[in-house]
């Protein structure tokens, strides 16, 4: 799995600003797409997980249960799951590459084989051999025993225990296997909050642990707590872009029409902050500037809304 390259480093001085104002396009263009700020529920969620992973400070994996990492779309799942995985990568070892961690990003297309296959290239097997679904799921589970895999992270579940006809159970077939009959890892699934019912239905999975759950939640916009995280947030980003000035994302101009656009989603907040910071480095602007927000605000505008955003804020 080759995991974005993300950026994390704020720069504090304007020195520092001025050196990565000074990088090539497309460095500056990576830098912004893949910016990540380990905001506060960031890094509690991850804590979570490496408890789940390793849950004595020094002792070994844990493995037999199943956890899940709730939260809507755009909630910021995905960048904390992938930021997890890739602390890490395969190791060469006297008997082949060892794989800790295996992360695996279920799809709605996917056919009944298609959980093991995907677990046979993610953990370095190119080329899958045809076979029956019980072989392959049997010699799945074997692979990532061989690979010595104590944590397989399935991102997007929903599209597993939401898939149609006999896929559903040959998916809980597998997991139930690698984490009850083989006790050979821990498994993390990830995906909206739909994915609990089926976990609370099927009582031999619930069983494994007794399914923890970690909730990413979008800030809340109605409460002063949830608009001061989301601002902090921004701010956090606003750090890391690659300009020679602060573009003030925190700013309580902005804070309005940022919520009307987004409604406290991480996600959908970055969408327009990546988009107005690419028209910045284009403009050779020292920052990200209102015009630059409204533009890709504007190209982002949902159904049934009209106003303009970050119109009285050009203005100024």
């Amino acid at each position: 799995m080759i995991y974005p390259d993300f950026h994390t480093k704020a720069f504090e001085t304007d020195e520092e600003r001025r050196a990565a104002a000074s990088l090539p396009a497309a460095t500056r263009q990576s830098m912004i797409k893949n910016v990540l700020y380990p905001y506060e529920k960031f890094v509690e969620i991850s804590d979570k997980i490496m408890k789940f992973h390793v849950p004595v400070d020094g002792g070994e994996p844990d493995t037999g249960g199943i956890a899940g990492l709730l939260g809507e779309y755009r909630s910021g799942k995905t960048f904390i799951l992938q930021n997890f995985a890739r602390q890490f990568p395969p190791r060469l070892t006297d008997n082949g590459f060892e794989h800790d961690v295996v992360y695996v990003q279920a799809r709605q297309d996917w056919d009944s084989l298609e959980l093991g296959k995907q677990i046979y290239m993610m953990t370095g097997v190119p080329a899958v051999p045809r076979l029956t679904i019980a072989s392959m799921n049997s010699k799945a589970a074997r692979r990532l025993i061989e690979c010595n895999t104590k944590l397989l992270i399935i991102d997007d579940a929903h599209c597993l225990f939401g898939a149609a006809g006999k896929r559903r159970g040959v998916y809980a077939s597998l997991i139930k296997y690698l984490v009850d009959q083989a006790n050979a890892c821990n498994v993390l699934l990830a995906g909206p909050p739909s994915i609990e019912g089926p976990i609370e239905a099927d009582l031999q999975m619930k069983g494994r642990g007794g399914f923890p759950r970690y909730r990413v939640e979008s800030f809340d916009p109605k409460t002063p707590e949830g608009r001061n995280k989301f601002r902090i947030f921004l701010h956090g980003v606003d750090q890391r872009l690659p300009f020679r000035q602060l573009s003030d994302l925190a700013a309580k101009r902005y804070l309005p029409d940022l919520l009307e656009m987004t409604d406290g989603s991480l996600g959908l907040a970055m969408n327009i902050v990546i988009a107005a910071g690419y028209e910045a480095i284009n403009d050779d602007s020292a920052c990200i500037m209102p015009h630059h927000l409204r533009s890709a605000a504007e190209d982002r505008m949902p159904s049934g809304k009209t106003f303009q955003p970050f119109a009285e804020v050009h203005a100024q």
